[in-house]
């Protein structure tokens, strides 16, 4: 079972959990060879990683043999993947052990993900080819998991072309499985073709459920790891940290340094703190492989937690971008994964924690940024406002404000992401005059913001559905700043500080129940489950019957029964498709 626990954009942190075994996403799964495993595993358990992969086929060709549980062998107790042979026939040729006979095994052994024997495909075979073999690994899975039965891992091959790689997908899909690996991406990531790899994980994303687990099959180098977990990636697995560490190369989350290149000071890494470089290449050659891999696995592990973090502060866009621009190569993956802005944007919120930092032209292409330009930034020419929020500073009330994003209308200029943005040569100064918004000129003004405000995240102007005079406005003391909107005395709306958008209040609620048709901003629940939703619980998914498709994450809405009564409010953590 996989749950999301918290989510920025694509990219999520979720919890799977397989034999009452748990481990947090995303997540790196070292590949161990089984009969190995030290000094590795050891440093695995030091690392506190929950789960490892290995090969079920040099498994069976090395004598372990069934009735025996890999968890022992391993010495490791978190959770076990195994892979099916696949690569080992890319690399090596044909292999006798077929798709049935290698399932069993790898149940046989206690495997807590089994993989498919699927045909891998390889970047010359031609487009027929590649079909016939998503057909056949079509066969594969069906037989996998109609005859057999386990944890399943369902690989969606198709090679670098985009039509195939969503027929595999949606072939896989239908097996109605939890667990996708995308295969056949290590001749690419070899090669550096980061923005071929793009496109397969964004197809393959595309045409799966939104609930189900996405793997990078062989996708082990840090410095793709952010794009890799923004285009929503939940796992991948790396034997890098071990192959390279044998060519004296040495990984950092941003590249790769040759051991012999480098100068006399190493990457920082408690496992290279006791040596210096000619110490390290003195060793014999095992041993510096050994000491090199521990590094390079320490440097992976790390990257994962940083961008653990980076999801839970809602940065992702920002990390990732800004780690793109450190090799030309992902800067052409990263405007590959921009293309798929459509697609992107319904998992965008139109706010985050953090504010927009501008890295280039490619972060007016965000798919929220190019949301926000679309719907609020094409106004006619406006003033030239330098500091912000730009009220605050002009002299008189404007309708529109020339900005980095275009010309928008000043009753935005507090919400996001035209305050929370900072853009070269943009500075903020804290101070300005309050005293002026007591005037008459500003007074109306900050009643249109509130209109204009409530009509931008709405869809409906607020002074169409209520009696402006009959609208109250409180402002914070210390800054002036909108804070409580009252209508007939009854409280409806809080202006957040934070992003410049509305909260509801339960007349808020019902104020848009009351004037807003269905669906409009609902989530539609089983009348069995109001009594606990009045309660002031959350929602799961499972108890959700449908919703407004223009629902976003994050977004304020209304829930209601099948008939459309009214029951709660709340904010949505999920889109309609992820619901």
């Amino acid at each position: 079972m996989f749950q999301i626990l918290h989510r920025d954009g694509l990219s999520r942190i979720g919890e799977l959990e397989i034999k009452n075994k748990k481990i947090t996403t995303p997540v790196l799964l070292p590949v161990l060879h089984p009969f190995k495993v030290e000094p590795w595993i050891s440093l695995i358990k030091q690392l506190k990683l929950g789960g490892v992969i290995t090969n079920s086929y040099i498994l069976k060709k090395g004598g372990f043999s069934e009735g025996n549980d890999i968890h022992d062998l391993l010495n490791f107790q978190g959770i076990v993947m195994t892979d099916s042979g696949t690569f080992q026939e890319h690399m090596y040729g044909e292999l006798n052990e077929g798709n049935k006979e290698m399932i069993k095994f790898q149940l046989g052994v206690n495997s807590d993900i089994i993989t498919i024997r699927d045909v891998f495909s390889e970047m010359d075979h031609s487009k027929e080819k590649i079909e016939r073999d998503i057909l056949e690994n079509y066969r594969r899975g069906h037989e996998a998991v109609s005859e057999i039965g386990g944890y399943i891992a369902l690989p969606v091959q198709g090679g670098v072309h985009a039509d195939l790689r969503r027929k595999s997908a949606e072939l896989m899909r239908s097996l109605e499985g939890e667990y996708y690996p995308v295969g056949g991406i290590v001749p690419l990531m070899e090669r550096y073709m980061y923005s071929l790899v793009a496109e397969a994980v964004m197809y393959t994303k595309m045409s799966l459920k939104n609930s189900s687990v996405i793997h990078a099959f062989g996708a082990g180098h840090p410095m793709f790891f952010p794009l890799l977990f923004l285009m929503g990636v939940d796992v991948i697995d790396s034997s890098a940290y071990v192959k390279y560490a044998r060519d004296d190369r040495i990984l950092t989350e941003t590249g790769t340094l040759d051991l012999g290149s480098v100068s006399d000071e190493l990457p920082p890494s408690p496992y290279f703190d006791k040596y210096n470089k000619r110490e390290i290449e003195s060793l014999d050659r095992d041993e510096r492989a050994t000491v090199i891999g521990m590094h390079n696995l320490y440097v992976s592990v790390k990257e994962i937690e940083r961008i653990r973090r980076e999801i839970r502060d809602e940065n992702m866009w920002n990390y990732a971008e800004y780690k793109a621009h450190s090799h030309p190569l992902l800067l052409e993956a990263y405007r590959k994964i921009l293309e798929f802005h459509e697609y992107m944007e319904k998992f965008e919120p139109w706010s985050r924690q953090s504010p927009v930092f501008y890295e280039g032209n490619e972060t007016l292409l965000r798919p929220d940024v190019r949301r926000f330009i679309s719907k609020a930034a094409t106004g006619p020419s406006g003033i030239r406002v330098d500091k912000k929020p730009y009220s605050y500073y002009s002299e008189s009330p404007a309708e529109y404000v020339q900005t980095q994003f275009g010309n928008i209308s000043m009753y935005l200029d507090e919400t996001y992401p035209v305050a929370q943005s900072l853009f070269p040569g943009e500075y903020f100064d804290g101070s300005w005059d309050i005293e002026k918004f007591e005037r008459a000129e500003w007074k109306d003004y900050l009643f249109n913001k509130v209109d204009y405000i409530f009509n931008y995240q709405f869809g409906k102007p607020l002074y169409s559905i209520l009696n402006r005079g009959q609208v109250d406005i409180l402002r914070s003391k210390n800054t002036g700043k909108i804070r409580t909107i009252f209508y007939g005395g009854e409280q409806i709306l809080s202006l957040r500080a934070t992003d410049g958008l509305f909260s509801l209040n339960m007349g808020g609620a019902k104020l848009l129940h009351k004037n807003f048709p269905y669906p409009a901003h609902r989530v539609v629940v089983d009348s069995e489950t109001s009594d606990f939703i009045r309660e002031g619980k959350n929602i799961f998914a499972k108890f959700v019957d449908d919703a407004d498709p223009s629902i976003r994450p994050h977004d304020e809405v209304i829930v209601v029964d099948r008939d459309d009564n009214f029951i709660s409010y709340g904010r949505a953590l999920l889109n309609r498709d992820e619901m």
